[in-house]
């Protein structure tokens, strides 16, 4: 009787040990105290990965400041305006960028000259025309050297000009329509195209 009880016992231990083993554990082939590699961790049944929360690389704004040369300028299809393609690996320029896209003919302005200037303007953001004179009737006139309450850049970007000239102008943020202007377009990098029809010189 005292060796059936020492069976018993026994067999209830190994019983008990066995209920509290993981559950799927198995046979490893590595000595003891050595750890599993991630390639070996991921062999194993029931063992989950993780996965990356690093954002998708969205291209635009990415990387050192666009320049001028960068942003491609071609004929509006419709034939009046021009279509500006924003690039898409670089930053918005954080200062004023010019590029002459025609030469013009005749006196340079001077400060106090009255431009007319056809122009058309795209938001960096969306690369939308947000505004167009050209084919439309009446142009917009700059007093170079006046302050320009509404949008900064004008006077620096048209310095210079001869009639007809046309211009790339990129216009920073704090350059561009005031805060306080309630443009929609306020706070906003611009890409402008104008073009220089006439030069009034200052009386």
């Amino acid at each position: 009787m005292r060796n059936a009880g020492k069976i018993i016992t026994v067999a209830a231990v190994a019983a008990a040990l066995a209920a509290c083993s993981p559950p799927n554990e198995q046979p490893s082939d590595l000595p003891p105290g050595a750890e599993p590699t991630p390639s070996e961790q991921a062999a194993q049944p029931g063992t989950q990965q993780p996965t990356s929360s690093a954002p998708q690389d969205q291209g635009q704004g990415q990387g050192e400041p666009c320049t001028a040369e960068d942003i491609k300028v071609t004929q509006s299809s419709e034939g009046e305006g021009y279509q500006v393609t924003i690039p898409q690996d670089c930053a918005a320029p954080t200062k004023l960028l010019t590029r002459e896209l025609q030469a013009g003919s005749g006196e340079a302005a001077a400060e106090g000259d009255q431009l007319d200037v056809d122009y058309s303007i795209v938001a960096w953001s969306d690369g939308e025309v947000k505004e167009n004179s050209f084919g439309q009737l009446g142009v917009l006139s700059v007093q170079l050297g006046e302050q320009q309450p509404e949008f900064e850049g004008w006077n620096e970007a048209l310095r210079g000009a001869q009639q007809g000239t046309r211009r790339l102008i990129v216009v920073p943020e704090d350059m561009g329509f005031a805060q306080d202007s309630d443009n929609p377009l306020a706070g906003e990098t611009l890409v402008v195209v104008a073009e220089v029809v006439d030069i009034a010189p200052q009386q």
